[in-house]
């Protein structure tokens, strides 16, 4: 086996548009991400991404950031304005997993403090999976059984209980008790719908919960937690721009693109070849052969991105069709399904703001800015030491709205 890197932008986006390719990044995290969406291949990929797409829609999406993020936003921020401090990985966890777990059909019965503490304890030994192949290997055993005995835990508490229900309405609307637009309009009930045609087995249906938890919390609080480091760091040096943030409703979501292009969740993307080829940078592949997709060094290509590529411009111009945010997200089949939902849409010439999809991040950036967000002067931040990538581990903030940006 051979392992080839794919460096340059537009052989990487093409890289990953390449059917011949599945997925190799999560291979060491086999045990909760084997059969879970982002690792199925070809029509197994197809059907079960068509099912899950019907609740990927932007109808939905609006529903929960007009009307479910701001009662999250409020009821998880309170606690931390009243200390006036918190820990910005710690409130994006619990905001997150809050609008996460509905979002994937895990039931919270008892919407206690307790219940919630419990999720987020095991949200976090999930959060050690993607990251096993960047973690060292003397390290992955004991990782291991911590993710196994969460995902245990998770079953008995949780995904159970939800599957459970949800079979249970869908059976009622098959006996006509129950009309179909009733049903809660979520990955798991979309999951139940659709398992005669699907074929999934419990160990797919837990694979899958966990692994939408997880992806929507998890990646999104690395997104948010770069997003304001970023912000505050660049306003501190261009304080001419504070009044951007006040004034141009686009500007904040600017600014989480440009953010999210530089600190992809993942560094690489990984795909294995299934038979031989030629791959897009010109060099030839055998079967079984890695590709590892740089998408960090392809981020930061000048020729699309500009002689600063490296750095945070907000005010970046970005040549040709390329996103703003890059190839963070992905492109082709394996493209996040959730991307609008957490960064929402390129504008347009004549987009109007009350119609504009936002994303839940650059909102929840909103609302931290409006509520005088900085860096605890007196407990710097953390890098996550426990893996490759460049990661918070803690990130310590004051809340002082007498100097609120915006």
């Amino acid at each position: 086996m051979t392992e080839h890197v794919i460096t340059g932008f537009e052989a990487c986006s093409r890289t990953l548009r390449q059917t011949e390719l599945r997925q190799a990044l999560y291979d060491e995290a086999a045990l909760l991400m084997e059969r879970c969406l982002v690792n199925l291949h070809g029509s197994e990929h197809r059907a079960r991404r068509n099912v899950e797409a019907t609740v990927f829609r932007k109808n939905i999406f609006v529903e929960y950031e007009r009307n479910i993020l701001p009662h999250t936003l409020a009821e998880t921020l309170q606690p931390f304005l009243e200390a006036g401090r918190g820990d910005l990985v710690d409130i994006g966890y619990r905001i997150m997993m809050n609008l996460t777990v509905d979002f994937t059909g895990i039931d919270r019965v008892k919407r206690t403090p307790e219940e919630t503490a419990e999720l987020l304890r095991l949200l976090k030994e999930f959060s050690l999976a993607p990251a096993l192949g960047q973690s060292p290997p003397e390290d992955r055993p004991e990782k291991r059984a911590r993710i196994e005995a969460a995902m245990a835990e998770f079953k008995t508490q949780f995904l159970g209980p939800s599957l459970a229900r949800r079979r249970a309405l869908r059976a009622q609307v098959e006996a006509g008790e129950l009309a179909a637009d009733a049903l809660p309009r979520d990955v798991l009930m979309a999951l139940v719908s659709g398992e005669a045609d699907l074929g999934m087995t419990e160990r797919e249906f837990l694979q899958e919960g966990i692994f939408f938890t997880m992806a929507g919390a998890h990646t999104t609080i690395h997104s948010l937690t770069h997003a304001v480091h970023e912000i505050l760091r660049w306003i501190d040096a261009h304080p001419e721009d504070a009044a951007r943030l006040r004034d141009d409703p686009f500007f904040i979501q600017q600014c989480v693109f440009e953010s999210v292009r530089l600190h992809p969740s993942s560094p690489v993307s990984k795909r294995r070849t299934t038979c031989p080829m030629s791959l897009a940078d010109g060099s030839e592949a055998e079967a079984g052969d890695v590709i590892v997709v740089d998408l960090r060094t392809a981020n930061r290509e000048t020729a699309i991105f500009g002689e600063d590529a490296d750095r945070f411009n907000p005010h970046r111009t970005v040549a040709g069709s390329a996103f703003p945010h890059g190839i963070s997200m992905g492109v082709g089949a394996h493209a996040c399904l959730g991307r609008n939902l957490a960064i929402g849409v390129e504008t347009k010439p004549g987009t109007d703001p009350a119609d504009h999809q936002f994303g839940t991040v650059p909102l929840i950036v909103q609302a931290l800015l409006k509520r005088g967000v900085r860096p605890d002067p007196d407990a710097p931040a953390q890098l996550d030491k426990g893996i490759t990538r460049i990661s918070w581990a803690t990130y310590p903030i004051l809340f002082e709205p007498s100097q609120a940006l915006i």
